[in-house]
């Protein structure tokens, strides 16, 4: 197989898994871990991807994260999929039957309406990729309207606002564009989603983050608050993550 050829499989696994393992990579490629040691350096020197011992991860973001900065929502479709399916399930078992709910916008949320659509609790959101996963639930289901957002598929704005404020929530699940754990602050990357997302927290009474490792120490163009706020905050496991973690944080581990 050409270098070329390698290096797309493994661009697209890290999209997909977020995290990749040199031997693993080698055994499906049936090259040899040498080989494919190079071609992460490569990638690494290109500014593609983040060298860990025995693998690899998806570059973090530095500087200000910004909308313009931000991929298309069927590209964070794709990023850290399987890791955000599993963050969702761990966090969807606090979740107790009647219970009413709010699910944010953002791929990190979507997943969670996969382990919530079955159950007789109440469920409202702007989140229109939530929607589209929807085959006759056994949840109430209360879609936010207002404007339509088409690069993040949610509705936002004024009538959106107020339509929020009607409700009162057991618990919010909230996603962000980038959180600092030193500095106890999480953002979005444009201003459109902020009001939304603090509307809901201050009529929840548990409040949740659900990130992936590769929103840690990214600072977005907007502050929404501080991590403290929260009842929990749901990560995969990760060298990013800090030697002490913050006992609010739950590690959800690929197993």
């Amino acid at each position: 197989m050409l270098a070329h050829d390698r290096k797309f499989y493994i661009m697209k696994q890290l999209k997909k898994e977020g995290t990749i393992q040199v031997k693993e990579i080698a055994e499906w490629l049936k090259t040899s871990e040498a080989t494919i040691r190079r071609d992460l350096m490569e990638l690494d020197q290109e500014g593609k991807v983040h060298r860990i011992h025995g693998g690899a991860t998806i570059r973090p973001i530095t500087g200000i994260l910004t909308e313009q900065a931000e991929i298309q929502m069927q590209d964070r479709l794709q990023v850290n999929a399987r890791i955000k399916e599993k963050i969702c399930e761990e966090a969807a078992k606090a979740v107790k039957d009647g219970e009413c709910i709010f699910l944010d916008g953002g791929t990190s949320i979507m997943p969670m309406i996969h382990y919530l659509a079955n159950r007789p609790i109440k469920v409202v959101t702007h989140n229109h990729l939530i929607i589209q996963q929807l085959d006759h639930p056994v949840a109430e289901i209360i879609v936010i309207g207002g404007n339509y957002h088409a690069k993040y598929n949610m509705s936002y704005g004024p009538v959106a606002e107020n339509g929020l404020r009607m409700y009162n929530f057991d618990r919010a699940f909230i996603g962000c564009a980038g959180v600092d754990l030193n500095q106890q602050e999480f953002y979005t990357a444009e201003v459109d989603t902020l009001e939304l997302k603090r509307i809901a927290m201050q009529h929840s009474n548990y409040n949740y983050l659900l990130i992936d490792d590769r929103k840690l120490f990214v600072k977005g163009f907007c502050r929404v608050g501080s991590t403290e706020d929260f009842e929990g905050i749901y990560c995969n496991q990760s060298e990013r993550l800090p030697n002490e973690i913050p006992p609010q944080i739950h590690v959800v581990t690929d197993e």
